[in-house]
């Protein structure tokens, strides 16, 4: 080792200098798995496997998703190279197209586990330069109790020029950064992973360019009873907009309404909707927030104003199709990620609304900002999470079912690894 040769410890990549630094550095890379969370202790108590749930089978064209689906696994625990940090994963958050990757032909393979979880770990175990022992992470995760990840790892979408975000998070990736932590004294894991994450983001940075939201502007907000839809209400409700939400059934819509706070909610299945719209934005609409896409956009965009403004940041129609009501054939076909008819595009051009439609990962050097305000808000009582957690590592295909029997009644779906 010489004079200006480095080492990976527990405070990050440091310069050895000198034969004391060199001592030190050799002690600390003998010593380094051991340091914080019980120490040599927990190191001798490590399981010797990691339990991982697996895709079983192909789900069908029927799109019917059952426990039997899932295969419980238990395979070697793995030992971090340089470079590398074994996590224990605490939480994750199930999106809405975990089912649809489980179909043939997609990236979640048969007697593989889904990878695509964005989830929330304790590093155990670290010889990388930016996680530490003890550290809460924000990371990509598997249906398994244990893994290695490494802040090295290029994700898709996050090339090592966006030097912003490798500032911020010390990686290479968008979406895996430490929690500060403040924030991890301050929240749960499932706030952390639901206001904070990718949903409670999306809202945030979607509000953000969609405005200035302010008292006088007319707000539609789609998918109200899902978690960004829920915080997006919220957000611009706590600006003093009139805001308007949308629930399947007069029970969920009035669930909206109480939980929420917001002005009024519709049923979007009812059967004269585009009069209760009528009735609910006599002078149209200003902002449509939309995570939905299909008919219910539709209707709504025939009432936005000239130069209003237009968010989308997803289709739950098409993903939750089988589980839609039956809708006329006039509707237009839907086009593009986002569900977007030919004749919502049409609207736009002609009325000249601004349109925003994006992944909240580009927004990612901004995560602080939004964390700042966010947590503003949820101090004061004024943006509630809603999420719905199944306990339990062995509940984790009861839990991802729920996503679609209709067992998860609100908000974002949670899998805790631990009861």
């Amino acid at each position: 080792m010489t004079a200006d040769s480095t080492f990976v410890s527990r405070r990050g990549l440091l310069s050895n200098t000198g034969k004391a630094t060199v001592v030190a550095g050799i002690a600390g890379g003998i010593t380094q798995p051991f340091r914080s969370l019980g120490g040599v202790a927990w190191a001798a108590e490590t399981p010797k496997t990691v339990k991982k749930w697996v895709l079983a089978k192909n789900v069908g064209e029927d799109l019917k998703l059952t426990p039997e689906h899932f295969k419980l696994v238990e395979e070697p625990m793995p030992t971090p190279k340089q470079g590398e940090a074994l996590v224990k994963v605490v939480l994750c958050n199930i999106h809405a197209s975990t089912r649809n990757l489980m179909r043939p032909g997609k990236s979640t393979k048969v007697g593989e586990t889904d990878k695509t979880n964005y989830a929330c770990a304790r590093v155990m175990q670290s010889r990388d330069k930016t996680y530490r022992e003890g550290d809460l992470i924000a990371l990509q995760a598997g249906w398994n109790t244990y893994q290695v990840t490494s802040s090295d790892w290029p994700q898709e979408g996050s090339p090592r020029e966006f030097a912003l975000v490798d500032e911020l998070n010390g990686s290479l990736s968008r979406t895996d950064y430490v929690f500060r932590p403040v924030m991890v004294r301050q929240y749960t894991p499932d706030v952390l992973m639901d206001v904070f994450g990718t949903s409670g983001l999306t809202a945030y940075y979607g509000m953000r360019e969609c405005g200035p939201i302010t008292p006088k502007d007319r707000i539609a907000v789609a998918g109200t009873t899902g978690s960004v839809g829920a915080m997006a209400a919220q957000i611009c409700k706590a600006k003093g907009a009139y805001v308007v939400g949308f629930g399947g059934g007069a029970e969920r819509a009035k669930w909206v309404t109480d939980t929420l706070g917001i002005d009024k909610a519709l049923d979007y299945r009812a059967k004269d909707l585009d009069a209760q719209l009528k009735a609910a934005f006599p002078n149209g609409i200003d902002v449509y927030c939309d995570g939905v896409g299909g008919p219910l956009t539709e209707s709504i965009a025939k009432l936005m104003n000239q130069d209003s403004r237009y968010f989308s940041y997803g289709s739950s129609a098409g993903i939750y199709a089988d589980l839609q009501p039956d809708y006329t054939a006039s509707a237009e076909k839907s086009a593009g990620m986002f569900g977007m008819s030919q004749a919502v595009a049409n609207i736009i051009k002609e009325r000249h609304i601004k349109l925003e439609a994006w992944n909240q990962a580009v927004w990612a050097q901004d995560r602080i900002e939004a964390e700042n305000k966010l947590s503003q808000l949820v101090n004061t009582k004024k943006l509630k999470p809603i999420n719905y957690v199944v306990k339990g590592f062995e509940n984790i295909p009861k839990g991802v079912v729920s996503q679609y029997d209709g067992t998860n009644p609100y908000g974002k779906l949670q899998l805790q690894y631990e009861a």
